[in-house]
């Protein structure tokens, strides 16, 4: 399949990263600007389109609808439109694309590019084999899973932008373990040592063990873990980071209305 992307930005970038050893897979894109790449540059969206099997939107959300403009102009038979743009639903692609044109709509992280991305499905021709070869082609870059798009607003917030609500939990330790007088450098080492160890601990003992327990094991009586925890509790430090999740949800759900509400006026 020859993929063409609308956008070289972060995710056309990890979804590049993460096929181009496949030979199955042909690469090109089009955007504003030249970029430092080894796939093939049109300088012409219509070209683009000629090329490619799959289109990818990879552009941000308040530039999807002149993209769209563009496209519903060009030959758009037996092409496949894969959108990974937040807060933008698949009826609103199809007001400018129309409805027999397959479309699918995606939610991934950047970890595409280590093959680790945990990504969300959706499309309006469940039954078309263009829409299965694309989830397929998801597969090898993570876990993907088939989700209506009623859950894609608390997808993106918890595995869209959750990378980085994790980094910046990981960047609090690390803030307070400066008082060790070691390089930043050496802080990073440790701290990917201890996310690498407790991700290794959950991946064995998951089936067997919920998280509650995982965490109880760990947790000595009166010790120093149970003291964190009774802090973590009495504090609620849990309901505040379900604040920032809602918080990223809810932008979401402001950028599909923005954008319906766009197009509708």
């Amino acid at each position: 399949m020859k993929q063409g992307f609308i956008g070289f930005g972060n995710l056309a970038n990890a979804v590049y990263r993460g096929l181009k050893e496949d030979r199955s897979f042909d690469f090109a894109y089009f955007a504003r600007s030249k970029k430092d790449v080894d796939l093939h540059f049109f300088e012409h969206l219509d070209s683009l389109v000629s090329y490619a099997d799959v289109i990818w939107l990879a552009v941000k959300p308040q530039d999807l609808g002149g993209i769209l403009e563009q496209l519903k102009n060009c030959d758009l038979s037996d092409k496949t439109i894969v959108s990974p743009v937040a807060g933008k639903s698949i009826a609103y692609i199809e007001r400018y694309l129309g409805k027999d044109i397959t479309i699918v709509r995606i939610m991934p992280n950047l970890a595409m590019a280590y093959k680790a991305s945990v990504t969300a499905f959706h499309t309006n021709h469940p039954e078309n084999d263009k829409a299965d070869r694309i989830f397929n082609l998801l597969g090898k870059l993570g876990k993907a899973v088939k989700l209506e798009e009623g859950g894609f607003d608390l997808f993106t917030s918890v595995f869209g932008s959750g990378p980085a609500f994790i980094l910046a939990f990981i960047k609090t330790f690390k803030d307070k373990i400066q008082e060790f007088d070691l390089p930043g450098s050496v802080l990073d080492e440790l701290l990917l040592e201890l996310t690498r160890g407790t991700t290794l601990y959950f991946m064995q003992n998951q089936k067997d063990y919920s998280i509650e327990e995982l965490i109880k094991n760990i947790t000595s009586k009166g010790g120093t873990t149970q003291a964190g925890l009774e802090y973590f509790q009495s504090h609620k430090i849990s309901k505040h980071f379900e604040g920032v999740l809602d918080a990223a949800r809810n932008r979401s759900e402001e950028l599909s209305k923005n954008g319906d509400c766009n197009k509708a006026t």
